[in-house]
């Protein structure tokens, strides 16, 4: 089995650090869901592209 490359496990990172983020926008600054996915989604689609694309 091939050992992931470091873009794609920087990715996972990041991903489940926007969730926490996330949550944290919606419960402590009474954000909507909708909302909080405008701010995170953003991040997580450029990162995830750049993983794709350099490695």
């Amino acid at each position: 089995m091939d050992a992931f490359p470091v873009l794609i496990v920087i990715a996972v990172v990041v991903t489940v650090m926007e969730v926490f983020v996330a949550f944290y926008l919606i419960k402590r600054h009474d954000m909507s869901m909708w909302q909080s996915l405008y701010t995170s989604l953003p991040v997580v689609v450029i990162v995830w592209i750049a993983a794709f694309t350099y490695s």
